[in-house]
């Protein structure tokens, strides 16, 4: 080691001792004035050598005519001569610094100082530390461009290219911007260059911290101070006062464990505390939002399976399948221990328990729950937060929400996913990418926060209604969760053991002992709501409790156990359904089914009628898209393809028009309606009437086919609330039988069919209706036939 640090000594190099100038190892050439007599000689010496080094340091005191070896900065700068001229008092020379040094030993001869130096190395202890810092400084040079104002435009140049290393613009801003001789030298000083540019941070801003402190502290205005206490609201949570003061900012900062780079920016961000109210205003706000944040703050999870189930029984009926899937992920985690969780996203339609079950959810597992809609959100800025050179700016909904949530794994619930807009802002479902991805949300940047945030511990879940409506980009991220329409006897489960409670609660009657039948829920069910989910029907017995706390406080004297009849009286009329079942068998009149919005499964009346005379055209009307339009098409094809097998004469085709109507006015589309639009074609032109309970399913192929369709526990679902007794659904579509409730089977006749003439044999009756028309048209055509056949022959 003593080996090693003998070679690094360069001994009996001159020396010169400067009056209030450090040197800076730069790539600058810069001049120095030399007059007294040590000096010059030391200067004439290093110039006659070959290589022209030469040690420059400056001396503690600036009037010291002769200083000692302890009157100087034992920490000085290797430099070479590349000029050298004779004046006749002084000599001037131009020297280029080369690297720091350290002086050990120094003495006066007759050829000026000599000295006994070591090179010094720069120290990169932290270099992430050091690239974060001269952002740092980089910005505050920016934002302080007066600094510059005795700084050569080339050195300027340099500082503001950003082609410095980070050692390099420490030294360049000590040797052009700070002009303190005791600054510069504790800056030439510090071999490590993270602490380096720190350093020059702090001089540039107010010499230290605590300085900056009491600067600051003590230019704070008496009116801006009492407007501030004025406004203070006092709460007993200490995350919720507001930080008006630097010394409550640092003792905060210091007091909890905050991440390095929230503790140097707001460090950084507290130098704009003394500039104007405006400035002022606007750091506070910013440094508040910084520190307010979750870091750290997590709350313990439950992974007890058991509690899990327990609470979602508690708080849902039904719902045997994403129940299920909630506890194989709570498994999975409880076994893996991974912070990482899946994006989970309900889907169904409304009032079928999507945000609740997320509730629920964060209940079982003891997590905070925080929930933002994205419902009409068309900016990029409302998710990933607004740039803070807009006035007003504040953090996106992502950011906010975690500080609402005051956690760092909070159940996170982004509901109405699929009703996102894109508009000139830029495209919302982009910047969730980010969000979502659990590969790159550990470091999410909002564009106010302007800081990396780890998002990997949060459970986010999704919510929405049409999952065709989600950018196919943001779906893929998803782990889709149907939420199925609700069955009449789970409603009523719902209502009883849940909505009703709750309501009473919510009217305050817990005292009457009110009680509803299960006739009066049914009664609500069927003649008052028309819907997928219970939402209405908890409205309904909200409206029920509403008059019936009016009754109450007026002394009627009301009935508490509220039947059919409280439920007609208090609801008035009953709601009028668009699609009614047939209320007898009718030629062309064919039932299908069909999801709807809002609803779920329903069914669909389609009437067919023929219009003789005509030209073979066929018509598909009723508020329709082209996919519908189409298998209408279709379904003509193949009645007039296969037209004998049906008992239909193939020739009258050409002397007829086909008119095949959707009554209901809501927008269809699809390709399920074919085979009923087939069997309605045949009972049209062959005058069978199609039976009134049976509805029917399925896409038609030019072969006569059925074909697998989807929304099959949906369609089954609406058909048994209609009253249908018999249904028709595609053989494909048989393994989707496992999955529909209990009540649905035992209660609906579903029968699987292969071909429209499977159809046939349970849809149409065996009484016919004659058509004359049709008779008429039949023997003209058979007729013309056999003139025809005669003249031939």
């Amino acid at each position: 080691m003593a080996d090693q640090k003998q070679d690094k000594l360069l001994l009996q190099l001159p020396m010169i001792f400067t009056r209030g100038q450090v040197l800076f190892p730069i790539s600058e050439v810069t001049g120095i004035d030399a007059g007294r007599e040590a000096t010059i000689n030391a200067i004439k010496t290093a110039y006659n050598r070959e290589d022209k080094h030469l040690i420059v340091t400056a001396q503690k005191v600036y009037t010291s005519a002769s200083p000692t070896l302890d009157e100087v900065y034992n920490i000085a700068t290797l430099v070479k001569i590349v000029g050298y001229h004779e004046r006749s008092a002084y000599t001037t020379i131009e020297v280029l610094p080369l690297g720091r040094v350290k002086i050990h030993e120094g003495v006066l001869s007759k050829d000026g100082w000599m000295g006994v130096i070591e090179p010094l190395e720069d120290i990169h202890e932290s270099p992430e530390d050091e690239k974060a810092l001269a952002s740092d400084l980089s910005e505050f040079l920016e934002e302080s461009s007066s600094l510059f104002y005795q700084a050569p435009s080339e050195a300027v140049k340099k500082i503001t290219s950003g082609v410095l290393s980070p050692g390099e613009l420490a030294d360049y801003v000590g040797e052009f911007i700070i002009n303190v001789t005791e600054q510069k030298q504790l800056i030439l000083e510090e071999l490590d260059v993270a602490k380096r540019l720190q350093l020059v941070l702090d001089t540039l801003s107010g010499s230290d911290a605590q300085d900056t402190v009491r600067s600051i502290a003590s230019s704070l205005s008496k009116k801006i101070k009492e407007d501030a206490d004025a406004k203070r609201v006092e709460e007993e949570d200490d995350d919720y006062e507001e930080l008006d003061t630097t010394e409550e900012i640092l003792n905060k900062l210091n007091s909890n464990p905050y991440p390095k780079n929230i503790k140097r920016r707001v460090k950084r961000e507290m130098r704009r505390l003394g500039g104007n109210d405006n400035d002022r205003s606007r750091a506070l706000d910013y440094i508040d939002w910084l520190l307010k944040i979750p870091y750290w703050q997590k709350t313990e999870d439950n992974n007890d399976i058991e509690n899990v189930k327990k609470v979602l029984d508690e708080d849902h009926y039904g719902l045997e399948d994403p129940k299920k899937r909630i506890v194989e992920y709570i498994a999975v985690k409880k076994m893996t221990n991974d912070s990482n969780t899946p994006i989970i996203c309900f889907y169904g339609e409304p009032g079928t328990g999507k945000t609740s079950l997320a509730k629920s959810i964060a209940r079982a597992l003891n997590r905070k729950l925080v929930k933002s809609s994205l419902g009409g959100v068309d900016d990029e800025a409302k998710i990933r937060g607004f740039l803070r050179t807009y006035v007003g700016a504040q953090p996106g909904m992502i950011i906010q929400s975690m500080k609402r949530a005051g956690s760092i794994n909070p159940v996170f619930v982004l509901d109405e996913v699929d009703k996102l807009s894109v508009s000139g802002h830029g495209d919302p479902s982009s910047a969730l990418l980010e969000v979502l991805d659990p590969e790159q949300n550990t470091e999410f940047v909002d564009h106010y926060i302007e800081e990396p945030y780890d998002l990997s511990n949060v459970m986010f879940i999704a919510t929405a209604n049409y999952i065709e409506n989600i950018p196919p980009a943001l779906r893929d991220r998803l782990e889709l969760i149907h939420l199925p329409p609700y069955t009449e006897d789970e409603k009523i489960h719902i209502a009883l053991e849940h909505l009703v409670v709750r309501q009473i609660k919510a009217h305050g009657l817990e005292e009457y002992g009110i009680e509803f039948t299960r006739e009066a829920v049914i009664e609500i069910i069927g003649h008052y709501t028309l819907e997928a989910g219970v939402r209405g029907l908890d409205k309904a017995i909200a409206s029920i409790m509403r008059k019936l706390s009016v009754e109450i406080l007026t002394n009627k004297n009301p009935s508490f156990k509220i039947g059919v009849k409280e439920v007609r009286n208090y609801l008035g009329d009953e709601l009028v359904r668009s699609n009614r079942k047939q209320s007898e068998d009718k030629v062309g009149v064919v039932t299908g089914m069909a999801v709807v919005g809002g609803v779920g499964g329903d069914i669909l009346p389609i009437e067919v009628t023929t219009q003789v005379p005509g030209s073979g055209k066929v018509s598909v009307t009723g508020n329709l898209k082209d996919l519908m339009k189409e298998s209408g098409t279709i379904a003509m094809a193949h009645v007039r393809s296969f037209a004998k097998d049906y008992g239909i004469d193939s020739k009258i085709f050409d002397r007829i028009n086909i008119h095949i109507h959707f009554p209901d006015a809501a927008p269809k589309d699809g390709n399920s309606a074919g085979i009923a639009m087939a069997v309605g074609i045949i009972s049209a032109l062959t005058g069978r009437k199609v039976n009134k309970d049976v509805a029917m399913t399925g896409e038609v192929s030019l072969m006569g086919n059925a074909l697998m369709i989807g929304g099959v526990r949906e369609k089954l679902t609406g058909a048994l609330r209609a009253g249908m007794k018999k249904t028709l659904i595609p053989r494909q579509n048989e393994r989707d039988l496992k999955k529909l409730p209990k009540e649905v089977k035992d209660k609906l006749e579903i029968v699987v069919i292969d071909t429209v003439e499977d159809a046939i044999k349970h849809a149409l009756t065996e009484e016919v209706v004659i058509n004359n028309d049709i008779i008429t048209l039949t023997k003209i055509v058979q007729q013309e036939h056999d003139d025809s056949a005669k003249t031939l022959a």
